[in-house]
């Protein structure tokens, strides 16, 4: 009788796709994309600069930067839409938008310029769970639009 030899390379590809799995899982989900933009504007992400166009997709945690010519409008996934102008800082603290299960919450803060905040579902779902923080002062929704600027 013959004896094939074992196949450790595909056993090895088989064994590195499971580790795998549970990393792609653990992605964050994309909470919005650029709509509008104009030059100047960039999002910080995991330490690294990217440069914004239209189609980029935001996740939790990004900042939003624009510069002197820049401006951003961003559409989120539960319709909140969000313009931030020229010399602005925005951090995308906490998003979560499970309306199901009524698990919602949109933290933020406005380090520096310009925001206008129109809620989406989350605001009209869960009011209470939209923050927008400033450097002196936090900000509740009790309506449906809020202009900040920060200097």
């Amino acid at each position: 009788m013959e004896m094939r030899p074992f196949p450790v390379r595909r056993v090895a590809l088989r064994c590195l796709a499971l580790l795998l799995v549970p990393l792609l899982g653990a992605a964050e989900p994309r909470i919005g994309s650029v709509k509008t933009f104009r030059p100047e504007a960039s999002v910080l992400r995991q330490g690294s600069d990217q440069p914004l166009a239209v189609g980029t997709e935001i996740f939790r945690g990004d900042t939003v930067v624009t510069r002197s010519e820049g401006a951003v409008g961003i559409t989120f996934i539960d319709g909140t839409v969000l313009s931030l102008g020229p010399e602005t800082r925005f951090v995308l603290d906490d998003f979560v938008f499970r309306p199901a299960e009524r698990d919602v919450s949109f933290v933020s803060q406005v380090m520096q310029g310009t925001a206008t905040f129109l809620s989406g579902a989350i605001g009209r779902i869960a009011p209470e769970a939209v923050k927008i923080r400033t450097p002196t002062a936090v900000l509740g929704l009790r309506g449906t639009k809020i202009l900040v600027e920060v200097k």
